[in-house]
């Protein structure tokens, strides 16, 4: 594993300190040093095609407010969908509690974008049709290129999942025996 708790903050949080939520990404680096959950990136387009696809954005649409470089990050992640994978992408549809940006319509593939909850990749990741979730951060100054950072089930991922699931049961019985 090649990622430190710093990308981590950067692929979620897009590097603002001020949002990050550290108990949720210590998490993740764990699953993700125990083989848990696997990570990888795919280059997306160059950053320059962000822009212009984010300037050429006519109609703003998602659930809360959103901003031109967020339906730009969506744009690009339903176009790459289609070129790698050749499957059509829903945006902003009820999916396990939430709503992702981006997701396959057969629910294979979830892409976030831009700044995101990092607990969401456990969530989809539970869903036995999600092959993999992923996140696109906004680009920073010195990036080329938009990347997109991929989660997956690991070898270890049902040992982790039943790990915390047996915790709560322990909090529980503890607390019931009282």
């Amino acid at each position: 594993m090649n990622i430190t708790q710093d990308d981590l903050r950067n692929i979620f949080f897009s590097g603002y300190p001020a949002a990050t939520s550290w108990d949720i990404l210590d998490e993740l680096f764990i699953a993700l040093d125990r083989d848990a959950i696997t990570y990888r990136t795919e280059q997306l387009v160059p950053k320059d095609e962000f822009y212009t696809v984010s300037n050429l954005v006519a109609v703003i649409d998602g659930l809360g407010p959103q901003e031109k470089g967020h339906m730009a990050l969506k744009e690009i992640a339903k176009r790459w969908l289609w070129k790698r994978y050749q499957v059509k992408a829903i945006c902003e549809t009820y999916f396990n509690g939430l709503h992702p940006d981006v997701c396959s319509a057969d629910n294979r593939f979830v892409i976030e974008c831009g700044t995101t909850d990092p607990s969401c990749i456990q969530i989809f990741l539970n869903d036995a049709s999600v092959i993999w979730a992923a996140n696109i951060p906004y680009p920073f100054s010195d990036d080329s290129y938009l990347m997109l950072h991929i989660f997956g089930r690991g070898p270890n991922y049902a040992d982790w999942q039943q790990e915390k699931v047996d915790v709560t049961r322990s909090a529980f019985q503890k607390f019931h025996r009282k």
